[in-house]
């Protein structure tokens, strides 16, 4: 079991170590980024998405955390929007720190912060998620998560 609780800055650096470093290759696998200009594309969305870092408004960071050990198993990012009349968060990323994957820390994460949406009147969830990322994949299906759109592209060099 887990819990999120929000996290502090150690925890936030951490996990944003990790979290831009999986972006960056995730968008040159994908071919929308070339390699040598992710970290300069990185930069600026992070400079643009969080101009307050941990304290921007409306992105909400939370440390999930081993019930009982309190070990921090890894981090979930996520936005809130409101469109069209309607709030929505967005999981901008998620992280499990590899000695505790394959536990279901993620599907538990999920279901908590299912709980935290409804609290604040949400009536979605949406994501991204690279076309590559097949256990991701799964567990977003195992939990209901269902495709909005496709993008498609063909690498011709």
């Amino acid at each position: 079991m887990i819990q999120l609780d929000p996290m502090n800055e150690d925890q936030y650096e951490v996990f944003m170590e990790l979290s831009a470093p999986d972006q960056m290759e995730g968008h040159v696998r994908e071919g929308r980024w070339q390699a040598e200009e992710a970290e300069a594309n990185m930069a600026r969305l992070i400079e643009q998405f969080l101009p307050d870092g941990l304290a921007t408004p409306n992105h909400f960071f939370f440390a999930i955390e081993e019930d009982g050990s309190g070990a921090n198993a890894g981090g979930l990012w996520y936005m809130l929007a409101e469109e069209d009349g309607g709030r929505q968060f967005f999981v901008v990323d998620i992280q499990i720190y590899e000695e505790y994957r394959r536990r279901g820390y993620g599907e538990q994460a999920f279901k908590a912060m299912e709980d935290k949406a409804r609290e604040m009147g949400v009536t979605t969830i949406a994501l991204h998620l690279f076309a590559d990322n097949h256990p991701a994949r799964a567990m977003y299906r195992k939990l209901g998560y269902a495709g909005t759109e496709t993008s498609m592209a063909k690498d011709i060099s």
